[in-house]
C-alpha cells in the first residue's frame, strides 16, 4: 500500500509494524503462554500437539519445531516474544541472537567480543553484496492509475444500551420505543441503497474491553473478528463484528506516521458502543452488512482528547484510507451521546438547546464545534456528554475540511462544497439519554 515503509530494505532486518503484528498474532500469543510454568511443560512434553491448540498457519507451526526463528520473524513473530521459546530451550539472548546468523555460538560470541558486526555495508541492499530480509513491495502497474479507497459518508448516532436491550427484546413497537425507531426508518432504507464495503466504527468502550488497568487514548482493532461483549447481561444476541485486518492495519501505520498515537488491538470484545448503532442501522440481520473496523476512543477517564484533536484525527484518517490501495467504499462512523449524565445529584439531564447547537455547527461549521472545551460539555451536556467529541472524528474525515501536509487544502482532496444531509433526527428520551442522529454524504 501507499505507505512510507523505508525500512522494508534494510538487509538482515524484518521490523515489526501493524501488518507484521497482525500476521503473527497468534504465534506471538502461543510464546506469550509460554511465562507459565505449567504451559512450559506441556510444551515440552509434546510440541506439536501444544502447538495444534493454537490458530497458528502451519508454516508458523514448522518454524516453531523447527526452531527457525528467522522463518518466525517473517511469519509475524516478535523477537521479545519468540525470545520465550529461546527461554524455555534453556537458551541466551545471546545464542539465540548467534543462530539466526549462520555463525556458530564460538563465533557470534568472538564477534560480540571484538566490538560486534559493525554497520558499514549493512545499511541498504547492494551494500557488500547486502541483500533486503523483507520483501519489496509490489510495483504499481503503469498507464492507469491505481484505485484508492475513499470515505463516501458519515454517520452519526447516539449509542444506548437500552436501545440494543428494546430491539433484542422485541419491545421496538411500544409506545415508549416506536417514535424512536421511526426516526432510523429512513437511515436503514439509505444503508441498504448505499451499503459501503467497510465501515470505520468510532466509539467508546464502556469498561468492558479496557479495565483501569489499560485504558488507550485511541485504539483501532485490526482483528479479523470481534465478538459480542458480555456486560454484565450476558453478550447481545447480534452477529460477530468482521473486521478489515489489512485496512485497519494500513490506518494504523498511516495515521502513527502522522503523529497521531494509536493503540492497535488485535483481540477484544465489543460492547454496545459499537453494536447498537449497527442494529439501529441495519436491523437483525444474520450478519452485518459488510466489515467493520472498531475504533475506540476513552471519554471515560480524563484526561480525555479534545474536540481539536479528535477533528484532526478524523483529518488524518481520511489520509490514511484514501492512500490505501484497493477500491473499497468507506463510511466513518461517530457515536455516543447526546447530552445525558448517568451520575450524581444531576443525573438525568438533558439539553435540547445545545444538543441541536451542535448539530447545526456539525454540519455548518464543524471547525466551531471542535473548538467546543471540556468544561461546555460537562456544565450544558452532562458528564456523559462529552461523548459527542467522537462525532467530530468522523466529521474531520468528511472531503470538505480536508488538510494535508501542504497549505493547499484542495491539493490533499478539498472539495469546498459541504456535505449533503441526507437524514437529521432527534428525540428526547432513550432511557437516560437524548438521541442524536445524522448521515452526511461527501459530494
Amino acid at each position: 500500500m501507499s505507505l512510507d515503509k523505508p525500512y522494508l530494505d534494510v538487509p538482515g532486518t524484518i521490523i515489526f509494524d501493524a501488518e507484521q503484528s497482525r500476521k503473527g498474532y497468534w504465534l506471538n500469543q502461543f510464546c506469550m503462554s509460554l511465562m507459565q510454568a505449567d504451559n512450559r511443560a506441556r510444551f515440552k512434553a509434546d510440541e506439536r500437539a501444544y502447538l495444534d491448540r493454537w490458530a497458528l498457519t502451519e508454516a508458523q507451526k514448522q518454524a516453531v519445531l523447527a526452531r527457525d526463528l528467522n522463518q518466525c520473524l517473517r511469519l509475524g513473530g516478535n523477537i521479545y516474544f519468540l525470545a520465550k521459546i529461546g527461554a524455555t530451550d534453556g537458551k541466551s539472548f545471546q545464542q539465540m541472537a548467534g543462530s539466526m546468523t549462520g555463525l556458530s555460538e564460538e563465533q557470534y560470541r568472538d564477534m560480540m567480543i571484538s566490538g560486534g558486526r559493525p554497520a558499514n555495508g549493512l545499511r541498504v541492499p547492494g551494500e557488500n553484496g547486502a541483500t533486503r530480509t523483507q520483501p519489496a513491495p509490489p510495483a504499481q502497474p503503469t498507464g492507469a492509475r491505481p484505485a484508492k479507497a475513499r470515505i463516501s459518508a458519515a454517520v452519526f448516532s447516539s449509542h444506548v444500551p437500552a436501545i440494543g436491550a428494546a430491539i433484542d427484546q422485541g419491545k421496538t413497537q411500544q409506545d415508549y420505543w416506536k417514535p424512536l425507531f421511526a426516526g432510523y426508518d429512513l437511515s436503514r432504507q439509505w444503508l441498504r441503497e448505499h451499503r459501503p464495503d467497510v465501515i470505520l466504527l468510532v466509539y467508546n468502550d464502556h469498561a468492558t474491553a479496557f479495565s483501569l488497568e489499560m485504558i488507550p487514548t485511541f485504539a483501532i482493532g485490526t482483528a479479523a473478528q470481534f465478538q459480542p461483549a458480555d456486560e454484565g447481561w450476558g453478550p447481545r444476541p447480534v452477529p460477530p463484528v468482521i473486521g478489515h485486518p489489512e485496512l485497519a492495519a494500513h490506518i494504523a501505520q498511516s495515521v502513527i506516521q502522522q503523529d497521531f498515537d494509536l493503540t492497535i488491538v488485535n483481540k477484544m470484545d465489543v460492547d454496545h458502543g459499537l453494536t447498537v448503532p449497527l442494529s439501529l442501522m441495519c436491523g437483525q440481520p444474520l450478519a452485518w452488512p459488510c466489515p467493520v473496523i472498531p475504533f475506540a476512543v476513552n471519554v471515560v477517564q480524563y484526561p480525555v482528547p479534545s474536540g481539536r484533536r479528535c477533528y484532526q484525527l478524523g483529518q488524518a484518517i481520511r489520509r490514511a484510507i484514501e492512500s490505501y490501495d484497493a477500491d473499497l467504499n468507506v463510511q466513518i462512523w461517530g457515536t455516543g451521546g447526546m447530552s445525558h449524565q448517568l451520575q450524581g445529584p444531576r443525573a438525568g439531564l438533558i439539553n435540547k438547546e445545545f444538543d441541536n447547537a451542535f448539530l447545526d455547527q456539525l454540519i455548518t461549521d464543524p471547525e466551531a464545534a471542535a473548538s467546543i472545551p471540556h468544561i461546555d460539555y460537562v456544565r450544558e451536556a452532562g458528564s456523559e456528554g462529552i461523548e459527542l467529541v467522537m462525532w467530530l472524528i468522523a466529521r474531520g474525515a468528511m472531503s470538505d475540511v480536508a488538510r494535508g501536509a501542504t497549505p493547499d487544502a484542495a491539493a490533499d482532496g478539498a472539495t469546498g462544497r459541504p456535505p449533503k444531509v441526507v437524514h437529521r433526527f432527534y428525540h428526547v428520551p432513550a432511557s437516560n439519554t437524548a438521541v442524536g442522529h445524522l448521515i452526511l454524504e461527501n459530494p
